[in-house]
């Protein structure tokens, strides 16, 4: 029974980024998968003599996000860059789904914690699959299932990967690195990787655009998803003055307007620095009383993705993707699951997904339906936020105990 369900879950792995795809097409005016098409865009201007992006140029990703979209654009070939992009992400499903589960000989909690990720992305939609945060995501899967196997150095250099690729896995990271005393292994891990990557860079021809990405997100506005923008966003549905939402074409997304819009921006990374703070403080306290290992990696990592997420002026619905490691980390380290994280998690899902694509456009004209469920998807976040610092904070109270 053991082995129908683990060839269940490999091929619903494969199956549903190719189903995310079909259903990606009911929606025209939106064009969910427009990011890949773009990746293919940029490929080309690179074909055509432009210089490396994030190696030579300014670029809105670390520059090694550049190697799934070379692998997609070869893998589709006549066929797309679509096909090969979803062909990557379900080969990194299996991957994932197979050291989830220790290859199908794992416990019951690793199938459990498979048919979580695969309900996630099925209920998320194409933002799941569509955009490079799947990449690293499924990356991240299999580091958190070798942190937990005490596979200390791959462990950290999947993560420190996974962050040259898009940067949020430096939560996992950073937990990591909080709970687990072998800290030397970490740090020679993540040197490797990050000097690999500047290596690399230097013989591509890299100037300061290698960390261009840093500073290309603190240039934006403030997103019409994100928590912060809820303000403006209402302001600007009942009609008040100043407030309003507009298409920034150089950075391709939907911002608010209005006052103090470019002064919250302005200081969101800083709150969001704090936030982290706070977070680190709280690990290295549970750590300092003696609280496992595990408890304290799926508690930082959580707190820590959705500190990212919330006090982020960029919205995008794929950030929400980040949330399914450390929920997967919490199904994996407690032996009696806590249903509250999961459903929470999977109901933010569903409603990310209804926003974009599903009710978009609605969205874009301020309907009601749109931006009542957005407000609910903001705020199940903040609770979540709220709950994990909590959680966070109970462990060092049960280590005194």
């Amino acid at each position: 029974m053991r082995h129908l369900n683990f060839a269940l879950l490999l091929a619903l792995g494969v199956i549903v980024p190719f189903a995310m795809l079909s259903f990606s097409n009911l929606f025209s005016q939106v064009m969910p998968m427009n990011d890949v098409l773009l990746y293919g865009w940029w490929l080309q201007l690179m074909q055509h003599g432009e210089p490396i992006f994030g190696v030579a140029q300014p670029f809105v990703y670390p520059y090694l996000s550049q190697i799934p979209m070379w692998l997609a654009l070869f893998l589709g070939g006549p066929a797309g860059i679509l096909v090969g992009w979803c062909s990557i992400v379900a080969l990194l499903n299996s991957l994932a789904i197979g050291f989830l589960t220790s290859w199908g000989r794992g416990p019951k909690e690793t199938f459990i914690a498979a048919w979580f990720w695969l309900g996630f992305l099925v209920l998320l939609g194409p933002a799941g699959i569509g955009r490079i945060d799947a990449i690293s995501v499924a990356i991240a899967v299999i580091g958190a299932a070798l942190f937990l196997k005490n596979r200390i150095f791959g462990a950290i250099a999947l993560f420190t990967f996974g962050a040259w690729i898009k940067i949020w896995p430096v939560a996992l990271a950073l937990a990591a690195f909080i709970a687990d005393r072998n800290r030397k292994a970490m740090a020679w891990a993540a040197t490797t990787i990050v000097s690999t990557a500047f290596l690399g860079a230097f013989f591509l021809g890299g100037n300061s655009s290698v960390l261009s990405f840093v500073s290309t997100q603190n240039n934006r506005g403030i997103q019409i998803e994100s928590v912060v923008a809820m303000p403006w966003l209402w302001a600007a549905k009942l009609g008040l003055a100043n407030a309003g939402i507009y298409y920034d074409q150089e950075i391709i997304t939907n911002q608010v307007s209005g006052d103090w819009v470019i002064e919250i921006s302005a200081v969101m990374t800083l709150v969001m620095a704090v936030a982290l703070a706070i977070t680190i403080f709280l690990g290295f306290r549970a750590y300092k009383f003696g609280a496992k290992r595990e408890e304290i990696f799926a508690a930082v990592a959580f707190t820590a993705v959705l500190d990212l997420i919330i006090f982020n002026k960029v919205g995008s619905p794929q950030f929400m993707a980040w949330l399914a490691v450390p929920v997967i980390t919490l199904i994996l380290v407690k032996k009696r699951v806590s249903w509250f994280p999961v459903s929470m998690v999977l109901a933010v899902s569903l409603l990310t997904n209804l926003i974009y694509p599903v009710l978009y456009m609605d969205l874009m004209a301020l309907g009601n339906t749109s931006v009542t469920i957005l407000t609910l998807r903001n705020v199940l976040l903040v609770v979540l936020l709220a709950w994990a610092n909590i959680k966070l904070g109970d462990l060092s109270k049960e280590s005194k105990s």
